[in-house]
């Protein structure tokens, strides 16, 4: 009789709990501000703490945990913390409308930000074309790159290959929707045998299991853009790397929610605490399953997204941020995508494999005075390993950010002294329309041996502050250097050298910014400015 009573007496409660489940709702909270007066080290990884120590990266408010104070209190109210991002200072949570009512007299809460119910289902914000097939083209081969050789080779990527650099101690994240069958694929095998897989979390379910035959597979196919290697047949660009793998977005019946930008943030934030290098992100947002999350074009230059303000931040840490440029070339949207559209952002658009913008890459803003996106590589029709370790082809810029992404990390890998900054400028130089971006392919097509030449080139200046008034460029140069003065100093003298030192080019006080050199051979050549207030030595190189 009593235990017939327990379970009359739960049969009663469940109706309740499970009305109390359907009623709850999802929310941002931000908060108004937070303690800094702790110590923080102990959150981040020893190679963390050396990059930052060795980029001069000071710790600053946004590294700071939340109040957990204020996360107690949350739940003194009845709700539940389901993630936190220290960046933007908030947190998700779910609870009853009642409950979240009780949050809004409370002072130190700066805004709630609801994540409504859907109603429907919206296309999926993973940025690839729904286009895969098991590849039977003859690509040619050649140093046993196989199928991936023609798309390797239009960004000269074995170039660096040659030289040795194939991503050795460098550590790559990608934040993607799920992995599956990642950590079984003959072709990603030996990140796992060689323990260079460093961890992985999925931030939308909050647990580690990615690689299950129900997770998606998009972030396993970009994922062998750079680890996929089989003998004879594929070569990633940068295999030899470590990974983080972080699944941020939730495809489930195709859903597509607000909360998924703050699951990146979050994420992004762990990168910077793990010493992370370089990061690909193969997600785009623009519109919602709820009208009221969607964001609006105009938003596209503003930094004003929860994806656009951490891959911002990210930056800032000093990590490379590579992000694909969205499909929406022939949508309606037509631009591109949040966290492309961040200034920090490297957004990347896609091409054939003969250089051709693709159609459904998307553009940047027509009233955009940034250059976005920033480049492009190849990601109509290319090849990659698919989740059953056999070569497929596939469409999306979601393909082409990675394939660079592995390659940026060869270059950093050649030039370790190197900032984030440094290496995206190099590479954005080095492409095939720097001097007249557009708004499809941006810088267009980077040259990787390019890229390579130009960070070796040493430069010199009697004073840091006068190398910083003048910009030479384009380097490489063809026939034309233009010589920008950005400060207060006199251009005396300008002079070029050929590699044996002898004077080239003499020019007293020039009256042009731009130096005519035309008949000259392909090589390394050097120019010195005299200046009233020091020297200038610049390495160009003659393309």
């Amino acid at each position: 009789m009593e235990k017939n009573k327990y379970i009359l007496l739960f049969l009663c409660l469940c109706p309740i709990l499970i009305f109390a489940k359907a009623n709850s709702e999802k929310y941002i909270v931000y908060f108004k501000d937070k303690p800094t007066n702790v110590n923080i080290e102990h959150l981040f990884s020893s190679k963390a703490l050396e990059k930052r120590k060795q980029k001069h990266i000071e710790f600053d408010e946004r590294d700071f945990p939340i109040n957990n104070n204020y996360i107690e209190l949350l739940k003194l109210k009845k709700v539940t913390v389901l993630n936190q991002s220290n960046w933007l200072n908030a947190v998700l949570i779910s609870g009853t409308e009642k409950s979240i009512s009780k949050l809004k007299s409370l002072a130190f809460i700066s805004s709630v930000t609801k994540i409504e119910k859907s109603k429907e289902c919206n296309i999926s914000n993973v940025q690839e074309i729904n286009e895969c097939k098991e590849s039977n083209d003859v690509l040619g081969f050649e140093d046993n790159y196989g199928s991936s050789y023609a798309q390797f080779h239009l960004l000269n990527g074995e170039y660096l290959h040659e030289q040795g650099y194939n991503g050795e101690n460098m550590t790559i994240a990608i934040c993607d929707a799920g992995f599956r069958n990642a950590n079984i694929n003959t072709g990603l095998s030996a990140v796992f045998s060689e323990n260079r897989m460093l961890g992985f979390y999925d931030y939308v379910h909050n647990d580690s299991t990615v690689f299950t035959v129900s997770d998606d597979a998009h972030g396993a196919n970009c994922f062998s853009f750079i680890a996929g290697v089989k003998s004879n047949q594929y070569i990633g660009t940068a295999s030899k790397s470590k990974f983080y793998l972080f699944q941020t977005e939730n495809n489930d019946n195709g859903s597509e929610r607000l909360q998924e930008e703050f699951n990146l943030a979050t994420a992004l934030e762990r990168c910077d605490q793990l010493g992370v290098d370089v990061i690909s992100i193969s997600l785009g947002y623009t519109t919602f399953d709820v009208a009221s999350e969607n964001h609006d074009t105009s938003d596209m230059k503003k930094n004003v997204t929860p994806a656009a303000k951490a891959a911002n931040i990210a930056s800032s840490k000093g990590m490379l941020v590579c992000v694909s440029a969205g499909n929406e070339g022939t949508r309606t949207w037509h631009y591109i995508s949040t966290p492309a559209d961040a200034d920090s952002a490297f957004a990347i658009a896609s091409v054939d494999i003969n250089g051709i913008p693709s159609s459904f890459s998307s553009y940047g803003l027509a009233t955009d005075i940034r250059v976005k996106p920033n480049v492009a590589a190849v990601g109509q029709s290319v090849n990659f390993i698919n989740t059953s370790g056999t070569i497929s082809a596939g469409s999306g810029t979601s393909f082409a950010c990675p394939s660079l992404a592995g390659m940026a990390t060869c270059l950093w890998q050649a030039f370790p002294t190197k900032t984030n900054w440094e290496i995206k400028t190099a590479i954005e130089q080095s492409a095939s329309q720097y001097l007249t971006p557009d708004k499809k392919i941006g810088y267009g097509i980077p040259d990787f041996r390019k890229a390579y030449d130009m960070l070796r080139l040493a430069s010199f200046a009697s004073d840091n502050k006068l190398e910083k008034e003048f910009t030479v460029f384009p380097n490489p140069f063809q026939n034309v250097i233009q010589i920008n003065n950005n400060g207060i100093s006199t251009i005396q003298q300008v002079q070029i050298f050929n590699n044996l030192g002898q004077v080239i080019l003499t020019q007293n006080t020039p009256t042009s910014n731009a130096i005519v050199i035309n008949d000259l051979p392909k090589g390394l050549y050097v120019l010195q400015l005299s200046t009233d207030k020091g020297l200038i030595v610049k390495k160009l190189l003659k393309d």
